[in-house]
């Protein structure tokens, strides 16, 4: 079942019926491969059970009328929040399963609690991610939460409030008492399992600090709750006593974190080896996370797809190695073993390392599991039956919470212990932690001197001298998906040139933070020799500031406070390019015709940005004798119908024409009719929502596209998927 992680494309639902029969042929002589495709089966019929509605007619086309019950809410900033809803009906029809959603709301009124049944029209679309080197893979966290599509309402049509569960009734209680606690955000997050009152800071502090863990409720939490029930368990000297007060406590607190899937995945385990140690039977640790894995993904499959899941498998794996193999036998050898195993994981999931992680953890380990977490379990144990007592136990906390996180807050802007890393030092860090079971192999010691070779070569360990000017590297330029805006990057070996920002957006996401800067460190990019803004639409300029305060950038050009601004007829040479600014004639850059239109070519290859100039822009360009010509053409205004007339295509004559268009977008962009007098020029196009990002090298007198279609597995191409019934893709056939 896990292998759904990995789907080129998921089949069509009839492939049941062969794979079953292979397994049963295969039950006798190969039980381990009947199980597999059993496993194969079963994720296969679950995934289209549940993404079966989503081929109602039209349903991403217009509006729906959707009714439901709230399964959470998760609050942002600027009074923006979003629902998880468990749908009943579309347009009057009932719906089975019940698929999730997941609704943005906007607007200054209170939006409904958990458990309330809403009625409202709605905008769906499919799950969809942004497709970038390092970027955030949406679609992959949508499905490994259940969710099935996503969207935002238009219009409230019903709304039922219920009678809120004793568990919001508990949590909502704990809120009021810690209403005026300074570490409030902290408490809610350990006792509840709410971390939305963490701000962007304390994530970035808990990320640079290793200790994220720390604050999700999981195993180690879970495990120090049952532990503390089996030892009270254990004074009345019954096995079976002991076990049901640990498996309580365990399940309470589990209750009240939600049953989020870390501690599903720790709360199955611990019952499972309680009713192990009421039989007097033992399993070793290594079969109960096996069975463990087998009965969640047995019961969604789809889990296979959340990284967290596997963070908390692997953390119990590299939990078992540490104390096996490394002689873990005590609370610093286990948390040694634990962090240097996980750390190979750590940089692949987050592109990065944290050379305080360990530290940090040895000190805070045994605090939190000593004294903070039993003293927040007391606390949330009296809340109901003594506030007074539990209010006294939160004071102590808060106490204690507070000049903690400001010192772990201080300390991390002080030292900045977290190091993004680059494609290439990720490949080089993951090549060493390789190396110690290939040492095991026969004549494999050599490798030894290979991998510190290449460390050293790494940037910032060793800076190779240059003995001779090599030739000049070839350049690149990458269209990146940022929905609908745009961003161009343009680089000649590590010298870069950013074209716009994407946009930024009031909920506290942007573009710069979720795709712009993850490329650039992945490149080992750090700093822009050129910023160019064309105009002051937000989906171009929205995050020009942040990324002059996070980078040094040596020009700016375009729409800047105090920067030069784009003016027909300025000239520069950029290393191999030259870059000529065609318009506008008067600068402005509050208008879309005002936009800045830069023209880059090395004498054999250009490239043709315009920005969201429109047919009366591009007659101007045409009546200045504008040199427009350009094997590569970013489409004027994301494909707009009323940009790209046919003079300036045809005065363009390029060999490629990017969109640079949102998935889905409520404008209909690119505009059928521009997509029509392309091919009718006989010229390819892409489009950044559908394709992802467009990587396109210099090569010669030609562009070379590095990928001709979308890429990944099954979930980055569910669109297709919707459009041909679940037949593979024609490229795959």
């Amino acid at each position: 079942m896990s292998t759904i992680l990995i789907w080129p494309w998921l089949p069509a639902w009839d492939w049941w019926l062969p794979l079953v029969c292979l397994g049963c042929l295969c039950w006798r002589p190969r039980p381990a491969t009947a199980c597999l495709l059993f496993g194969l089966v079963w994720a296969l019929c679950y995934s289209h059970w549940q993404l079966s509605w989503l081929q109602a007619p039209d349903l991403f086309q217009r509006s729906q009328l959707v009714a439901g019950t709230v399964d959470s809410v998760q609050h942002r900033e600027n009074g923006a929040s979003r629902l998880i809803v468990s749908l009943k009906s579309l347009n009057g029809q009932a719906l089975s399963p019940r698929p999730r959603v997941l609704l943005s709301w906007y607007g200054q009124s209170e939006p409904p609690a958990v458990g309330d049944n809403i009625q409202s029209i709605s905008r769906l679309q499919p799950p969809h991610s942004l497709l970038n080197p390092g970027s955030f893979n949406s679609a992959r966290w949508l499905l490994g939460q259940g969710i099935t599509a996503r969207g935002y309402l238009t219009g409230t049509l019903g709304h039922q409030a219920v009678v809120a569960s004793k568990r919001t009734r508990l949590a909502r209680h704990i809120g009021t008492l810690t209403a005026d606690l300074p570490a409030r955000r902290w408490l809610l997050a350990l006792s509840v399992g709410d971390r939305s009152g963490l701000q962007q800071d304390d994530w970035d502090m808990l990320r640079g600090l290793g200790v994220s863990h720390l604050f999700a409720i999981s195993g180690l939490h879970i495990g120090l709750v049952a532990g503390l029930g089996l030892l009270v368990g254990r004074l009345s000297g019954h096995r079976f006593l002991a076990a049901i007060a640990a498996g309580g406590l365990a399940l309470g607190y589990a209750w009240m974190a939600g049953f989020s899937v870390p501690t599903q995945r720790a709360l199955l385990m611990l019952l499972v080896w309680l009713g192990l140690f009421c039989w007097g039977r033992f399993w070793s640790a290594r079969r109960l996370l096996l069975l463990t894995m087998t009965l969640l993904l047995a019961a969604m499959p789809w889990l296979a797809l959340d990284l967290g899941f596997w963070l908390s498998v692997l953390a119990v794996v590299a939990l078992l190695v540490s104390a096996g193999w490394l002689g873990g036998r005590s609370l610093w050898r286990l948390q040694l073993g634990l962090s240097l195993l996980l750390l190979p994981l750590i940089i692949l999931l987050f592109g990065g390392i944290s050379w305080l992680s360990l530290p940090v953890n040895i000190l805070l380990i045994p605090l939190f599991s000593l004294l903070l977490i039993p003293l927040l379990l007391l606390a949330c144990l009296l809340v109901l039956p003594a506030p007074g007592l539990a209010m006294a136990a939160l004071v102590l906390l808060n106490a204690l919470f507070d000049p903690l996180m400001a010192g772990l807050h201080g300390l991390n802007d002080s030292l900045s212990p977290w190091q993004a890393l680059s494609a290439r030092a990720q490949g080089l860090w993951l090549l060493l932690f390789l190396l110690p079971p290939v040492l095991l192999l026969p004549r494999g010691r050599w490798l030894m001197a290979l991998a510190m070779y290449l460390l050293l070569l790494q940037p910032g360990v060793l800076k190779p001298v240059v003995l001779e000017q090599g030739p000049e590297p070839r350049w690149e330029v990458r269209i990146l998906d940022v929905g609908q805006g745009l961003s161009v990057l343009v680089t000649q070996g590590r010298r870069a040139l950013l074209y716009d920002t994407g946009n930024r957006f009031d909920s506290g996401f942007n573009m710069a933070d979720g795709v712009i800067l993850p490329l650039l460190t992945r490149l080992g990019i750090d700093e822009l020799d050129y910023l160019v803004v064309s105009h002051d639409d937000r989906d171009h300029s929205g995050n020009r500031e942040y990324l002059a305060a996070t980078l040094p950038v040596h020009h700016r050009r375009g729409v800047w406070p105090g920067g030069q601004h784009c003016r027909a007829g300025q000239r520069e040479q950029w290393g191999i390019l030259t870059l000529q600014t065609l318009w506008p004639v008067v600068p402005s850059g509050h208008r879309n015709n005002d936009s800045c239109v830069l023209h880059i070519g090395d004498g054999s290859l250009s490239l043709l940005l315009t920005g969201d100039i429109e047919a009366e822009a591009e007659q101007g360009l045409l009546a200045l004798g504008q040199p427009v010509a350009a094997e590569l053409l970013l489409s004027p205004h994301h494909g707009s119908r009323s940009s790209s007339s046919e003079a300036f295509n045809r005065a363009v004559a390029p060999d490629w024409v990017v969109h640079t268009a949102g998935y889905a977008n409520r404008w209909g962009f690119p505009s059928s009719e521009v997509v029509a007098r392309f091919k009718q020029q006989g010229v390819p196009q892409l489009i950044t929502g559908e394709h992802g990002m467009v990587h396109l090298v210099a090569d010669g007198d030609r562009w070379q596209l590095l990928q001709s279609r979308r890429p990944g597995p099954w979930y980055h191409r569910l669109n297709a998927w919707l459009t041909t019934g679940g037949r593979p893709p024609k490229s795959l056939e």
